[in-house]
């Protein structure tokens, strides 16, 4: 139904305009259990699935499934139970900033072939306070948030560790697990921070902040896909030192070959590409699985980049991923994706007789 009726209706409007209706339409589905129940009729066999076989644990944070909207999908924290009803064990929300900001000029969200877009939002966010009040209607509802951690733009260098701090503490009630996200291409200078010497104090500033509130929770560090292998190496040893739970592998790419595969307009062009590309999804599966290969024993994996099916999910889960987000393929396929990927996963776990989804992380990274 998404793909023959509603897709062709949002189609006409522009990519931020698409995003934005469809973000506002689960919030309004929250009003009611009824309208909840209906908003099932667009999850796949008009139905939630849930199978325990499927369930992820993160450090101690319980998944019904290994599936999270990845961050970008709800900066405002508007849309979590809905999203859940539709398949999702969870969302990463934001990125949240301090203060509210606007982000880049649009437009800056830009479809460029079926299921890849490529965005220079640039961390347009309510701020932390407004963010955190939309939380609140969701206190009492178990689903695990994440809260991804951003910077303001005009915030320096120097002074990013308490910004970071200051996000976590105002968010903490909220938050099943927090994301430092120091690889969003749209920010000028922010990548600078995936360097050792940034990287460190950042850490060091969430984990007290977390310390402050009481105890800490599970942490992660989202990377960019363009580093070398040199470079995760040397930001997996501080994470492993500074008692990080994990890596969120990987964000947005500035790739300008592969970006220019869909016109020239597009290869020099700001900002990252992302969803179902060939290159792009090889690109981020070969980062997990040199993660997993070289601190699978010591940090989690969530899996992000190019996943749009139950064949793609499972890629990454035999790369060495314990859970997968998911941001533009919602775009691309549609209200039903969740549910077509578990129950994908289920029936891949019933042809094979295995047991648990535990069984198959990592394995073909294990050969």
């Amino acid at each position: 139904m998404y793909k023959e009726i509603i897709q062709p209706i949002l189609n006409k409007c522009d990519s931020e305009t698409f995003h934005d209706l469809a973000r506002e339409s689960l919030h309004l589905a929250e009003l009611s259990p009824i309208t909840l129940k209906f908003l099932e009729f667009f999850a796949d066999k008009h139905s939630r699935f849930e199978d325990k076989r499927l369930s992820v644990n993160l450090s101690g944070l319980e998944l019904e499934n290994p599936l999270i909207v990845g961050a970008g999908w709800d900066k405002k924290g508007r849309a979590i139970l809905g999203l859940w009803h539709l398949g999702f064990a969870s969302v990463e929300v934001g990125s949240v900033t301090e203060y509210g900001q606007p982000g880049n000029p649009q437009p800056r969200l830009f479809m460029i072939s079926s299921g890849v877009a490529i965005n220079w939002l640039g961390f347009n966010s309510p701020g932390m306070d407004i963010v955190a009040k939309n939380l609140d209607r969701y206190k009492n509802t178990n689903i695990p948030i994440g809260i991804s951690l951003g910077l303001n733009k005009e915030v320096e260098h120097k002074d990013a560790p308490r910004a970071y701090a200051t996000v976590t503490k105002r968010m903490y009630e909220y938050a099943g697990y927090f994301a430092i996200n120091v690889s969003s291409p749209n920010t000028p200078g922010l990548r600078k921070l995936q360097d050792k010497e940034y990287i460190v104090q950042l850490i060091e500033a969430v984990n007290q902040a977390m310390d402050e509130c009481g105890a800490r929770k599970p942490l992660f560090v989202k990377i960019a896909p363009d580093l070398t292998f040199d470079a995760i190496d040397e930001l997996l040893q501080v994470c492993i030192d500074h008692s990080v739970t994990g890596i969120i592998a990987s964000n947005t790419t500035i790739n300008s070959d592969l970006k220019g595969k869909y016109g020239t307009r597009w290869k020099n062009s700001p900002g990252g590409l992302s969803g179902d590309d060939e290159s792009y999804r090889k690109m981020t599966t070969d980062i997990i699985t040199h993660i997993y290969r070289n601190a699978g024993d010591k940090l989690d994996i969530i899996g992000v980049g190019g996943i749009n099916n139950a064949e793609s999910a499972l890629e990454k889960i035999k790369a060495g991923a314990k859970a997968l987000q998911l941001v533009t393929a919602i775009r691309g396929e549609g209200t039903a994706v969740a549910g077509k990927i578990n129950r994908g996963i289920a029936a891949y776990l019933d042809r094979e007789g295995v047991s648990s989804i535990q069984e198959i992380v990592g394995i073909d990274s294990s050969k």
